[in-house]
């Protein structure tokens, strides 16, 4: 009988693989940000940063000087990431908002 001068190695121990990362991507939280003056209301549009706050996608457009809502809606469509529904949503309350200031004469009261 023959003798083997190479021991089989003994199997080693495996570590178990590692898990495999998933990676969620929330929506973007988007923010429309108001200023009301008693002569004109700006219009603003932010990013929330899930613990970081908020981050400025547009300037302030300010209505009536501007078309503040056509501004806002050539901003909206610059940004594909963003829904036509999400898009949609924000120029409605767009909307709500700039006819409340000006059913209340730019007066919070």
């Amino acid at each position: 009988m023959g003798y083997s001068l190479f021991q089989e190695p003994e199997p080693e121990e495996l570590e178990p693989e590692p898990e495999p990362e998933v990676v969620v991507r929330k929506k973007p939280r988007l923010v429309l940000k108001f200023v009301w003056m008693e002569k004109n209301i700006g219009l603003g549009l932010d990013q929330m940063i899930s613990g970081h706050g908020t981050v400025p996608l547009s300037p302030y457009y300010f209505w009536p000087r501007k078309d503040a809502w056509e501004e806002l809606k050539t901003t909206l469509e610059s940004k594909q990431w963003i829904s036509q529904k999400k898009m949609i949503i924000l120029l409605n309350q767009a909307t709500d908002i700039i006819n409340l200031w000006q059913q209340s004469g730019g007066n919070l009261s």
